[in-house]
Order: structure tokens, then sequence, then C-alpha cells
């Protein structure tokens, strides 16, 4: 609801250009104030929440290694979606629960390696690999719908289309 808001988007201009927002007229310091409260919120309510399905909170819920993990859920399901990161949730936890049960001494290095691979390879995760995929499919079908209709226009088979190669464009 924020995001599509009028303050959502003042909230993606400052992210974006900062100094250009502040020459509209809008003041960055408050819609970051803003931006910081609402997820001091969200991270009260996680904490809130989390309690009850641990049942005890210990100083080893405060290791770094909880914060890295959380941070390639993202990295590994995709940001900027909700569903990216609950996918690189359960991707990851599955991948813990294997190789804790299997090779404990090694987790955390693949783990590590994860993060290396989903930077280097899958920069918006595997929803973006998800969407690159969509829209290579969408392009290529509205291709193939573009070469049978100038064919159908030309009086040809449509249906034979996809028999022949399309033509080279002419320089």
């Amino acid at each position: 609801m924020i995001v599509n808001s009028k303050l959502g988007k003042v909230m993606v201009a400052v992210r974006d250009a900062e100094s250009r927002t502040r020459f509209l007229g809008w003041r960055p310091e408050n819609v970051k104030l803003f931006a910081f409260a609402v997820s001091a919120v969200m991270a009260g309510i996680a904490g809130a929440l989390y309690v009850p399905q641990v049942g005890i909170i210990n100083p080893g819920e405060f290791a770094p290694e909880n914060s890295i993990e959380a941070v390639i859920w993202v990295a590994v399901g995709g940001r900027g979606t909700i569903i990216g990161p609950i996918i690189g949730a359960i991707l990851v936890n599955v991948g813990k629960s294997y190789f804790t049960g299997a090779l404990p001494e090694y987790w955390l290095f693949a783990l590590g390696g994860l993060f290396v691979f989903v930077t280097l390879f899958l920069p918006k995760g595997i929803v973006g690999l998800v969407g690159q995929i969509r829209a290579g499919t969408a392009r290529r079908n509205s291709t193939r719908l573009d070469r049978q209709s100038a064919a159908a226009e030309a009086g040809e088979d449509p249906s034979t289309i996809d028999a022949k190669p399309a033509a080279e464009p002419a320089e």
C-alpha cells in the first residue's frame, strides 16, 4: 500500500535522485525518517512473532550467521518482491537441513559459495531469472505471431511459418 501511494513514489524518487527530489520541494529527511520508522515497526513485529515460534531467546540468536542468512534468503529469492525472499528462505533452509545433517562442518562454506554464485550469476535472484525466462518466451511468441499475421496478410498459410526460417533483415 505504501509503495503504490504518493508517498511511495516520493520514496522511490528519494532513492533514485535525492537532490532532484529536494529541488522539487520534498524533504528527503522526512521521507527517510518515515521509511526508517516503518522498517523498525516491521522488525519489531517480526521479533514479537519470532519469540512464540522459538519459545526462548538466548544470546546465540543474535549471532551474525542469522543476519547473514536472512540477507542470503533475499539474494537467492530476489530483491524487490514479496515472494522472492520467501522462495529464498525455503530453498536455503532446505539446503541447510541437508548440509547440516550430511556435512555439518561445510555448511557455512556452502552458504558463502551460494551467496557468491547468486551475486555473480543471478543478480536478481530466482524470481528475476523466472521473469527473464518469461520475457524471452513472450518475445519469441510475439515474433512468431507477427510472422504468422504477416504471412496471412500476404495470402500464405500461417501454419507453415514455423517450418521455414525467418527472413534475414536487409542491411
